[in-house]
């Protein structure tokens, strides 16, 4: 049989033993072995660790993932955690939480921009009945269980923090935090109403076993339902009517500055009023209106003149609404047209987020009655730290 027909089905069949090839002819044995190597190579390639993968590769798959998918891909392997800095540059918005009123220990996660839904189950805390959400930052959530025992809880992570528990006969009229709790400057707060114009203000650092707590005569009642901003090492508390508390955690002090009101409010009037306070790169911004007919409006703090001045947009954010947690972040998508997301969902079937655009002065849908809030919810972002 002609060696050259033996070669040609030695490269056809690239795994046959090279001892065949090397009793007939040395130079077709050296390319078959040649041939061998490079295989060899190709396949100690294919199983290079995942951790060689080339960080611009990484970049082009985490745009095409959705945020839960992009989070289980960080886990693979420990040199990909770091990839949670380009989650958090490249697409995180955040997103909608919330329960329902059953028996049921899930908590749902809803992404408003691609209208994806997610359950954690949460048995381990117990059932979401008996939770409510009162403040969330940094992907972490300050939740209030059997109105007295308080959680820092992160979701994604399932890492939670016991506080001290407090005297739950107390009002409780405004809750925060400062920053992650895994930050040593890490401030809670939750103010309370005990008596007739006086405050409680009391506070939690990480490593403490107990609150300390502050009392305070304040004779501004909040008409407003809403929580305490955090910014420039100070809680600022707005109830809407003109005066502007800033307590400030380190000095333990609480000073009221007179503010003009945005809005003139008639105490006797028959409207609900909504308003949001929120804080967006340093600067205390404020969504309101008169009644859930009337249009959403949006001031922003002078902190030098201490007055509200009018902006006729959102520039290049998004505003998230919610009594509990308001955020203004950076546009999600081309596509959105500069919309105020609301934390109702559009339709009782719970597949779409309302919203509200500034641009047209409506909301979506138009239809107010098709709104549906879930009792307890709130939005939360996700960290590079979560």
């Amino acid at each position: 049989m002609p060696t050259r027909v033996y070669h040609s089905w030695t490269r056809k069949r690239e795994m046959y033993s090279l001892t065949h090839a090397i009793g007939t002819d040395k130079s077709d044995a050296t390319h078959v072995h040649e041939e061998e190597k490079k295989k060899e190579k190709c396949r100690v390639d294919i199983a290079r660790p995942w951790a060689d993968m080339p960080t611009e590769l990484m970049e082009l798959l985490l745009r095409r993932l959705y945020l839960m998918d992009c989070l289980c891909l960080t886990s693979v392997c420990k040199a990909w955690n770091s990839l949670s800095n380009l989650i958090q540059s490249s697409k995180v918005h955040p997103w909608f939480m919330y329960t329902t009123n059953d028996k049921s220990c899930l908590w749902r996660l809803f992404d408003p921009v691609y209208g994806k839904e997610y359950s954690i189950d949460m048995t381990w805390l117990g059932f979401s009945q008996d939770i409510s959400f009162q403040y969330s930052k940094d992907g972490w959530l300050l939740v209030l269980k059997e109105g007295k025992y308080f959680f820092l809880i992160n979701p994604l992570t399932r890492e939670c923090i016991d506080l001290p528990e407090k005297d739950h006969y107390y009002r409780f009229v405004g809750m925060s935090f400062s920053s992650s709790p895994t930050n040593s400057d890490c401030v809670v707060l939750v103010v309370s109403s005990y008596e007739r114009h006086f405050l409680e203000i009391s506070t939690w650092k990480p490593g403490e076993d107990e609150w300390s707590n502050m009392r305070f005569y304040y004779r501004f009642c909040c008409p407003v339902p809403g929580n305490p901003v955090f910014t420039g090492g100070k809680f600022y508390y707005y109830p809407f009517r003109g005066k502007l508390s800033v307590y400030d955690p380190n000095m333990r002090t609480l000073q009221t500055f007179k503010t003009k009101a945005p809005l003139e409010i008639d105490e006797n009037a028959t409207k609900i009023m909504q308003g949001y306070l929120m804080e967006s790169m340093g600067d205390l911004i404020t969504v309101f209106r008169e009644s859930p007919e009337d249009r959403l409006r949006i001031f922003q703090l002078d902190q030098q003149k201490m007055a509200w001045s009018e902006l006729d947009g959102l520039g290049d954010f998004n505003i998230f609404l919610n009594h509990r947690t308001s955020l203004a972040k950076p546009f999600l998508e081309k596509r959105c047209p500069n919309p105020i997301y609301l934390s109702q969902f559009a339709d009782e079937h719970c597949k779409s987020i309302a919203s509200y655009s500034l641009e047209t002065i409506k909301c979506q849908p138009a239809d107010r009655s098709a709104l549906k809030e879930p009792t307890n919810c709130i939005w939360i972002e996700h960290s590079r730290r979560a």
